[in-house]
C-alpha cells in the first residue's frame, strides 16, 4: 500500500510539477523509438551464438579441442582467441580482461570459445563439446586473504589493485569517551533484470557493423566492439533495444556479449544473435561488490561524534571492470550525512577468483552506508541514547555543512528535514512508547537508515560527465527529441519528454523521445549515477536555448513585440506582458519551415569543473548531493530467523519533481530491491562457482513481500539539474537495507554484522546470543569505553 504525503514546497493549484500550466505527461505517449526486443529479432540467414566457458576458477589453458564442436550439424563457426581480428580486450577501464582466454582462466565462466550455428540448440550443443585441457592452479576467494603476501596471485602484478583514502583531521588525537569497533561482511547481489543479456550483431561486409543490444551504455558497447574488430568508432553503430531493467548490470557487461556476437558476425558475414540463458547469465555477469568493512568510531559523553576510522576491502573478482570507480564512490561515502571532525578512511580493491563485481544501483554506497548506520546504532547504545536522538545530534545541516572530504554542502542541507519527515510518517515515538509486541517467538523492531548520495559522476569520472541531445521542431509543431542516455524502466525518457515539453511550451503528448543510437547523438557517457534525467535534461535545455535563437525572432515578428518579450507556454508563443496576444506554436513552426529556417538544434551538457585531491581524498568529489532517510518496521521470528518487513517510511530530498509518478515508482522499486538485498538475496559461492544461479534458489522479493510504503517528498530551491531536479534512482535503494538491519537488531537485542539477514544468519547469531553490553574504561589522556561485541 502506498501512502502519499504532499511535497515540502506545495504546488500551486492547477499547475504542473515544474510550475508550468501543462498537463501531466500522457502515459500513452510514445517515448521509445525502438520496439526491437533482442529475443524477438529474426533476420534472414541469422545465426545463433553460444559460448564455451571454464568450469574452474583458476587454471592454465594447455589446449582446446574443437573437433567435436565443429562436427555438430548446423554449426557455422567455432572461434578462439586466435580468430579475433582486432585486440582481444574488453576491459572498460583497465586492459586486464580478454574477450576469450588464451593462456589462463581466472574465474568460473571465463570464455574459452565462441560458436555460431543455425539454431540455438545446435550452438549450445557444440559449445558443450568444446574440450579444454585445463591445469588447475591455486585460487583465492576471500578478499582480505587475497591481500596477504603469500596469497595466490590472480594477476602477475599482485592482488592489490588500488587504495583510496580520505584523511582529514587527526583521529589519533581526537578526544572520545566512547569508542566502538566492528567488522562487517557485506554480501553481493544479483541484478535480476527482467531479460537476460542479449544482443544482435548485423555486419555490413567487413567495413561496418550494427549492434542492437539490451544495454545501459551504448557508447561503451561501441568502443568495445570497435576494439575487438579493429574498426574506427564511426564504423560501429549501437542501437539500444528496449531494456527491461538494468540496475547497473547492463552498464559495463553488455560490451562482452556484444563483442562476442560481433566477432562471430564478422567471421561468418551473417547476422548473429546472442542471448544468455538465465543460469549462465547469473554465473558470468557482474554483481554488486562484496565488501569487508572495519570500523572504529568514537563519540564524546554528550553523544557527538569525534572521529571515525574505516577500513574497507572490496572484492573486485577476477577482473577490474569498473571496481575502482565503485571503490572511489564508496570511499568518500563511508561516513554518511554526519558531522565528524576527524576522519581516516582506507578503501582497498582486491583481485580474487570470484565472480567479478560491477556497477549496481548505489555504486558502492549501499555497502558502506549499511556499515555506517550499524555503527551509528552501536554508538547510540554505547552513549545510552535513542538512535534517533543520536542522529539528531550529529546530522549535517545548514550550520554544519562540511563533509568528510572537506567539501561544504550547498544550502539547503535537508538531512534533518528528511529524518523528521520519515520519523513522523513511521510513527517512531508512538511505536517506542507502547509495549513491544511479543507473541510467542515473534519480535517487532524499528530501525533508521540515512544516506548521503553524490549526484552524477565522481570527480575521477568527470571526463565522462557529458550529455548530448537533438531537438527537432516539426512543421506541425510536434517535437522529436533524441538523447544519448538510455531508458531501462527508470523513466528517463518520460522525464526527457516532460522537460522538453516544459521548455518549448507544448503538451507532453506532442513530444516524441527516441531511444539512443550512437549515430544520431554524441557520446553521452554512461547512464549511471542517477544522471539520466539530470544530464539528458540539461542537454535538452541547451538545445532548446539554441533553437529559440532561431524561433524567437520569427515569433517576435508575428507578435509584433521584442524578442525578449516572447514566451512559450500552453501550446502558444505569446507576449510575456500580454498572454492573450499569442500565436499557436504549430503556426510558428509552419512559418519557420516555409521560410526554410532550420528547426533542428543540438544541445550539450558537461558538469562544472571541480577540485579534488585523490591522494588525501579531500575536495569536491560531487557537484551536489541528495539525502534520504528510510525507517523500516519489521517482525522477526526468533525461532526460525525469518524477517518480514512490514512497513518502510521514506523521505527524500529530490530538488524539484519532474514527473511525480516516475519519482514515486523509483522510490518503491528501490525499497523493494533494497529489502531483498538486506534479507534474502544471498550469492552462495563454492570455490568461485555460483551455487544458486536461478530464481528458484536465489530468492528475490515477490509481490507478497512488498511492505507498506509511505513516501514524503522534500522539494527545495537548492542546487540540482534541470529545473533543480536531483537523482532518485539510487538514493531510493541505499538506506533501505541499513534500516532493516537496525530494526532486526532492535527486535532481537543483539548485533548482527553480516548481510543479508537470511534465516541461517539470524539463527546462528541467536545461537551465539550475547545481549548488548559495554565496559567503561577511563584513561588518563582520554576516556574511552569499548563495546563488548556480541559473540566475540
Amino acid at each position: 500500500m502506498l501512502r502519499r504525503e504532499r511535497a515540502h514546497v506545495e504546488e500551486a493549484p492547477g499547475r504542473g510539477p515544474l510550475g508550468g500550466h501543462h498537463e501531466r505527461p500522457d502515459a500513452r505517449a510514445k517515448v521509445s523509438g525502438s520496439t526491437r526486443y533482442v529475443a524477438d529479432l529474426a533476420l534472414p540467414g541469422m545465426l545463433h551464438a553460444a559460448v564455451a566457458v571454464a568450469p574452474v576458477a583458476s587454471a592454465r589453458v594447455s589446449g582446446l579441442d574443437l573437433a567435436s564442436a565443429r562436427a555438430v550439424d548446423g554449426v557455422e563457426a567455432v572461434l578462439t582467441a586466435a580468430d579475433i581480428p582486432g585486440r582481444n580486450l574488453v576491459g572498460v577501464i583497465f586492459e586486464d580482461q580478454p574477450l576469450l582466454a588464451r593462456e589462463k582462466v581466472r574465474m568460473v565462466g571465463e570464455r574459452l570459445a565462441l560458436v555460431a550455428a543455425r539454431t540455438p540448440e545446435a550452438a549450445w550443443a557444440a559449445a558443450h563439446l568444446v574440450h579444454a585441457d585445463l591445469e588447475p592452479l591455486p585460487a583465492v576467494h576471500d578478499p582480505v586473504q587475497a591481500l596477504e603476501p603469500d596469497a595466490p596471485r590472480v594477476h602477475d602484478a599482485g592482488n592489490l589493485i588500488r587504495t583510496f583514502r580520505v584523511v582529514r583531521g587527526d583521529t589519533a588525537r581526537a578526544r572520545a569517551s566512547v569508542v566502538v569497533e566492528a567488522e562487517y561482511r557485506v554480501g553481493g547481489q544479483e541484478h535480476a533484470y527482467l531479460e537476460p543479456q542479449g544482443c544482435l550483431a548485423i555486419p555490413e561486409g567487413r567495413q561496418r557493423i550494427t549492434i542492437v543490444a539490451s544495454c545501459q551504455c551504448p557508447f561503451y558497447v561501441q568502443h568495445a566492439v570497435a576494439r575487438v574488430l579493429g574498426l574506427p568508432l564511426a564504423a560501429v553503430r549501437v542501437e539500444q533495444a528496449p531494456t527491461g531493467g538494468g540496475f547497473g548490470g547492463k552498464e559495463d557487461y553488455p560490451s562482452e556479449p556484444a563483442a562476442c556476437a560481433a566477432v562471430l558476425a564478422f567471421a561468418t558475414a551473417r547476422p548473429v544473435r546472442f542471448v544468455l540463458p538465465r543460469e549462465l547469465d547469473m554465473q558470468v555477469s557482474s554483481k554488486r561488490h562484496a565488501m569487508v568493512i572495519r570500523h572504529r568510531w568514537g563519540a564524546d559523553r554528550s553523544g557527538h561524534l569525534r572521529f571515525a576510522e574505516v577500513e574497507t576491502v572490496l572484492d573486485a573478482g577476477a577482473y577490474i571492470g569498473i571496481s575502482t570507480v565503485v571503490a572511489e564512490r564508496a570511499n568518500v561515502s563511508s561516513i554518511g550525512p554526519y558531522h565528524v571532525p576527524a576522519v581516516r578512511v582506507s578503501t582497498r580493491v582486491a583481485y580474487t577468483n570470484n565472480l567479478f563485481g560491477g556497477a549496481f544501483r548505489g555504486f558502492g554506497t549501499p555497502q558502506v552506508t549499511w556499515a555506517a548506520e550499524a555503527t551509528m546504532d552501536r554508538l547510540a547504545r554505547a552513549c545510552s541514547l535513542d538512535p534517533l536522538e543520536f542522529r539528531r545530534r550529529n546530522l549535517l545541516d545548514d550550520r554544519r555543512r562540511r563533509l568528510c572530504t572537506g567539501q561544504s554542502l550547498r544550502r539547503p542541507v535537508l538531512a534533518r528535514e528528511c529524518l523528521e519527515r520519515a520519523v513522523a510518517l513511521a510513527g517512531w515515538d508512538e511505536f517506542h512508547a507502547r509495549p513491544r509486541r511479543q507473541e510467542g517467538p515473534m519480535r517487532e523492531g524499528m530501525g533508521i537508515g540515512l544516506a548521503l548520495y553524490g549526484c552524477n559522476l565522481h570527480h575521477g569520472g568527470q571526463h565522462l560527465d557529458r550529455s548530448s541531445a537533438v531537438v527537432i521542431l516539426q512543421p506541425d509543431g510536434s517535437v522529436v527529441v533524441r538523447v544519448g542516455l538510455t531508458e531501462m524502466g527508470q523513466g528517463n525518457l518520460a522525464a526527457c519528454q516532460t522537460i522538453a515539453a516544459q521548455a518549448l511550451g507544448v503538451e507532453p503528448a506532442h513530444v516524441q523521445v527516441w531511444q539512443p543510437d550512437t549515430t544520431t547523438v554524441g557520446d553521452s557517457g554512461p547512464t549511471v549515477a542517477s544522471r539520466g534525467a539530470h544530464a539528458s535534461g540539461m542537454a535538452i535545455l541547451n538545445a532548446v536555448d539554441r533553437l529559440r535563437k532561431k524561433l524567437d525572432p520569427v515569433a517576435a515578428e508575428l507578435l509584433e513585440c521584442g524578442e525578449r518579450d516572447v514566451e512559450l507556454a500552453g501550446g502558444f508563443a505569446r507576449v510575456r506582458t500580454d498572454p492573450d496576444h499569442r500565436v499557436p506554436i504549430a503556426r510558428l513552426a509552419g512559418e519557420m519551415a516555409s521560410r526554410r529556417i532550420e528547426g533542428i538544434s543540438t544541445g550539450w551538457y558537461r558538469s562544472r569543473k571541480r577540485r579534488f585531491d585523490p591522494v588525501t581524498g579531500l575536495g569536491d568529489p560531487y557537484e551536489f548531493y541528495a539525502v534520504a532517510c528510510h525507517i523500516a518496521r519489521v517482525v522477526v521470528d526468533a525461532e526460525l530467523g525469518l524477517v518480514r518487513v512490514t512497513e518502510v517510511s521514506a523521505a527524500h530530498d529530490v530538488g524539484k519533481v519532474i514527473h511525480r509518478d516516475v519519482l514515486e515508482g523509483q522510490i518503491q522499486g528501490g525499497i523493494v530491491q533494497g529489502t531483498g538485498w538486506g534479507t534474502s538475496e544471498e550469492l552462495k559461492l563454492d570455490r568461485g562457482r555460483l551455487c544458486n544461479p536461478s530464481f528458484t534458489d536465489y530468492i528475490i522479493p515477490t509481490a507478497a513481500d512488498v511492505p507498506s510504503i509511505r513516501i514524503a517528498v522534500v522539494e527545495s530551491e537548492g542546487p540540482g539539474g534541470p529545473f533543480g531536479a536531483k537523482g532518485i534512482g539510487e538514493p531510493s535503494l541505499i538506506p533501505t537495507a541499513a534500516a532493516v538491519r537496525n530494526a532486526v537488531v532492535e527486535a532481537l537485542g543483539l548485533e548482527i554484522d553480516r548481510l543479508p539477514l537470511t534465516p541461517p544468519t539470524i539463527v546462528e547469531a541467536l545461537g551465539n546470543r550475547h545481549p548488548f553490553a559495554w565496559v567503561a574504561e577511563e584513561e588518563r589522556v582520554r576516556g574511552r569505553s569499548e563495546e563488548v561485541a556480541a559473540g566475540r
